[in-house]
């Protein structure tokens, strides 16, 4: 069986490499997957991220847009009171004025939200 010894190393020699290549085959298996774990974390916080700048960017312009209707209501009162002498026409431009704000406001997240970061 042993005549020169190279039939038992030989095997046993080429049977280490392909165990070798086999631990290194698994260990790439490995890192590719926690790789990708990470990048599936990666890509849900992103976007978790986004969801909730749309949720405030909704909620913020709920609350302008429900300012706009109070400030038209103030400025309708206003000019009614003007008109019977009961307040002065300054008011009436001061509440014109909170409506203009708030309505630049409106604009002003509509045209600016989609470029923040």
């Amino acid at each position: 069986m042993t005549t020169s010894g190279t039939q038992i190393t030989q095997p046993l020699t080429s049977l280490l490499k392909i165990k070798r290549a086999n631990d290194i085959a698994e260990a790439e298996v490995k890192a590719s997957r926690e790789k990708a774990q990470l990048t599936g974390n990666d890509v849900a916080l992103a976007v978790h991220e986004v969801y909730y700048r749309v949720l405030i960017a909704q909620a913020h312009r709920g609350a302008t847009e429900a300012r706009i209707r109070a400030s038209q209501d103030l400025e309708s009162e206003r000019i009614e009171q003007v008109k019977f002498g009961s307040s002065l026409e300054q008011e009436s431009i001061e509440s014109r004025a909170q409506l203009l704000q708030a309505k630049q406001e409106l604009l002003t997240t509509d045209f600016s939200w989609p470029t923040s970061s």
